[in-house]
């Protein structure tokens, strides 16, 4: 498919999110497109898969103008899209055959009869061709985040593909499951299908396509080949000025120990000993399913801690639960800040005082509104969460802003712990450097922090040390000039299957 787009303009209201957007994508060409949050690339995606329909403007395929009445029509025309949002697609009490083929039975299997042993072996070959290997019979709501992400996309692959869109598709994913997909969208240019890859993540655009668009409020700043590209040209047509330092860590760490796991088990890890100093961060490296993520969930109190003993302060805590781990001081950002994080349906100001609301009502039960409003206020303002009003509802914030919100929510709680499983995951390059500052001033303020990161160029820059899982289990310390990407591979992966 041979996809273009001409002066294209939407606006909603007075505010005008495109302004005059025009690129094209050729047939077996991978076009990234990038931008902050909020420079209008969900807008443009949903136009072009027919959720909106712009102002002005023309799109074409093929040379056709083209006007797409709603999503199915623009299906109809082999455009997929997944969307970073993927999970809301996906129907947990359903098997994965099940999920795949949902709203596709008539298409692929006939009006009447549905066999389900067919429907089994098609989806078993579809998420085969992605590389995986997982039971079809198993009920979606058993899944990871990342299974059920590549999940999503194996059910675009069983349609008559032309276009799809990537909306940050690796933002789950691990190393190894990032690679699959690379090999997937290297296969689908083979195969003539046009790709818009957006991501945040400048190495894996810079690997994967062919050509970079850049959005910045609504308009292209940026339209160029990849290889005459170089990352810092990329993100001064983003934010509009140079970013000299992506990574601004500081280093804050002390001598006392505040957090210490001593023979640490559950889920999927076994006989964890751990310790983390003030100011501190301490990163976590391993591939999805290594017990990294169970290991933050236990010390939070979300998942048993079935062995082991944890100190802060050099006191030993019981984590059974949420509020066990919040009473010893203990804070957790989820991966998922939509689904565990953040009250969509509430106010930026409610979610924020929501793990505080014993701080402001002492012993009635009632709470003191006025209390509440002016230290919340004052931690949106510290933390820089950019809302119209602290009262507007936090989903209709950036996904930026979203997060900062989740910080500012446990900043709150004054934490001696911060667990953070992918706290920049799906935000833009000049929130991801807001949302490091933060780290610096918790760790300045003598907090010690465990993260969980995918990202290894973050991974790296961000840690004082990184401690490799395997298979639940410690197996390396790096520190120094030991501590690289290369290394936290090594030993991530080495006795994997």
């Amino acid at each position: 498919m041979h996809l273009q787009l001409a002066d294209v303009r939407k606006s909603f209201g007075d505010n005008s999110v495109l302004r005059g957007v025009s690129f094209d994508v050729a047939p077996g060409e991978v076009v990234a497109l990038v931008g902050e949050n909020g420079a209008g690339k969900s807008t443009l995606t949903r136009v072009i898969s027919g959720a909106h329909q712009p102002d002005s403007g023309r799109l074409l395929i093929d040379g056709t103008a083209t006007v797409f009445k709603d999503p199915q029509a623009a299906m109809a025309q082999g455009i997929e899209v997944i969307y970073q949002e993927f999970q809301q697609n996906l129907f947990p009490h359903l098997s994965v055959a099940e999920n795949m083929y949902v709203l596709d039975r008539e298409r692929v299997f006939g009006r009447w009869f549905v066999s389900k042993r067919r429907m089994a072996a098609e989806a078993g070959q579809a998420l085969r061709r992605l590389g995986m290997e997982i039971d079809v019979h198993r009920q979606v709501g058993e899944l990871s985040v990342a299974e059920r992400q590549m999940l999503e996309i194996a059910k675009a692959m069983t349609h008559e593909l032309r276009l799809i869109i990537l909306d940050e598709p690796t933002a789950a994913l691990d190393e190894q499951e990032s690679e699959q997909l690379f090999a997937q969208v290297n296969r689908l240019r083979e195969a003539g299908v046009s790709v818009i890859y957006i991501s945040h993540r400048l190495d894996e655009v810079f690997a994967l396509s062919d050509r970079i668009v850049v959005l910045r409020d609504g308009r292209v700043t940026l339209d160029a080949p990849t290889e005459r590209l170089t990352p810092a040209e990329v993100v001064t047509a983003m934010v509009g000025d140079a970013v000299d330092d992506f990574y601004p860590k500081e280093r804050n760490v002390r001598n006392e120990v505040v957090l210490e796991v001593r023979g640490g088990g559950g889920g999927r890890f076994h006989d964890i000993d751990l310790r983390v100093r003030a100011g501190e961060v301490v990163g976590i490296g391993g591939v999805v399913g290594c017990g990294r993520s169970d290991l933050l969930r236990a010390l939070f109190g979300l998942q048993p801690l079935t062995g082991g003993s944890v100190l802060v302060d050099g006191s030993g805590v019981r984590v059974a639960s949420v509020q066990d781990a919040i009473g010893s001081r203990i804070a957790y950002l989820s991966p998922d800040r939509q689904a565990e994080g953040l009250c969509m349906g509430q106010s930026v100001e409610a979610n924020v005082s929501l793990a505080s609301l014993r701080e402001f009502s002492p012993g009635s039960g009632v709470v003191r509104r006025g209390k509440e409003r002016a230290a919340t206020g004052a931690v949106i303002s510290e933390l820089r969460v950019r809302a119209a009003s602290p009262s507007i509802e936090v989903s209709s914030l950036s996904g930026g802003n979203q997060q900062k919100a989740l910080f500012a929510k446990w900043v709150m709680t004054r934490p001696r712990v911060l667990l953070m499983d992918e706290p920049t995951r799906g935000v833009d390059v000049g929130a991801k450097t807001e949302i490091y500052r933060i780290i610096n001033q918790l760790t300045a303020d003598g907090v010690a922090v465990l993260l969980v990161s995918s990202d290894l160029p973050e991974l790296v820059a961000m840690s004082d040390r990184v401690v490799v899982m395997r298979e639940g289990r410690l197996v390396a310390e790096l520190t120094g000039d030991d501590l690289d990407e290369q290394s936290i591979l090594k030993h991530a992966l080495v006795g994997a299957a």
